[in-house]
């Protein structure tokens, strides 16, 4: 397994660790908990800190500009502080819980970043915004020409049925114009959809053409150290030929004077 695997599996595990982080944090600022139950909560945290701290000295241990690197991951490393457990036998119950409260902000401004680089990538920011716009757009244009389809919820719920192609039937237009709209959603919906699905097969499909470019970079580089390793070879092949050459010459020689002097 590349090394590129590995971290790419390590990102994964850790964003599944901080997504579970975060929804009991906001667990235990939300309801009383048992102070067992708490206890166990503060463990995960904890746990999940640690890994965050490895995993931003990792990084920083990595980058060739260490200041650049703090300067983009600072967050990271002020959630991986627990400053509510650490803060909890001289603050009150209040202040923890609106410093764990910040801790959770932090920590879902940090996963909408990577989901917002993500997005940028594929291209998905660019569709999505499109697709924000259409709703609105339709949903307004609905309450405007079909006086059928008053209730601006109701005409939401029709239209975003309507562009992922779902089609429950328990909201439709009345006039011509509803109708007409309505056919166009459907249609406008499929091109969407297809488009979201293509950008997201693109990104994966690239990021296998990335990893089987670097396999095959590996492979050349392999291959031009056993091609030189190969050439040392044979020139030391071709060095050895020739002393044996030479000691061919001297045997053939000492043999011409002991003839000689028999």
């Amino acid at each position: 397994m590349s090394i590129k695997k590995i971290s790419n599996i390590f990102r994964a595990i850790l964003s599944l660790i901080v997504i579970i982080d975060v929804i009991l944090l906001s667990y235990s600022v939300i309801f009383d908990l048992s102070p067992t139950f708490y206890h166990k909560i503060m463990i995960f945290d904890i746990i999940t800190c640690m890994v965050l701290v490895f995993d931003f000295f990792c990084g920083f241990h990595k980058s060739n500009d260490k200041k650049e690197y703090v300067k983009e991951n600072w967050i990271e490393l002020i959630v991986a502080i627990p400053f509510d457990i650490i803060l909890s036998p001289v603050l009150a119950l209040r202040f923890l819980k609106l410093i764990k409260l910040v801790r959770i902000l932090l920590f879902i401004a940090e996963f909408f970043k990577v989901i917002g680089n993500f997005l940028k990538s594929t291209h998905l920011d660019e569709i999505l915004a499109v697709f924000i716009l259409i709703i609105i757009g339709s949903t307004f244009g609905l309450y405007l020409i079909d006086p059928s389809m008053n209730n601006i919820f109701d005409n939401l719920w029709f239209v975003v049925v309507s562009l992922t192609t779902v089609g429950y039937g328990d909201i439709t237009p009345n006039t011509i114009y509803g109708k007409m709209l309505s056919l166009v959603l459907l249609i406008v919906g499929v091109f969407i959809f297809s488009a979201i699905t293509g950008a997201i097969s693109t990104h994966f499909i690239d990021n296998l053409l990335q990893e089987g470019t670097f396999y095959i970079t590996e492979l050349n580089e392999k291959m031009d150290v056993n091609e030189a390793k190969l050439d040392d070879l044979n020139k030391q092949v071709l060095k050895n030929e020739q002393k044996i050459d030479e000691l061919k010459d001297e045997i053939n020689e000492l043999k011409e004077i002991i003839q000689k002097n028999k």
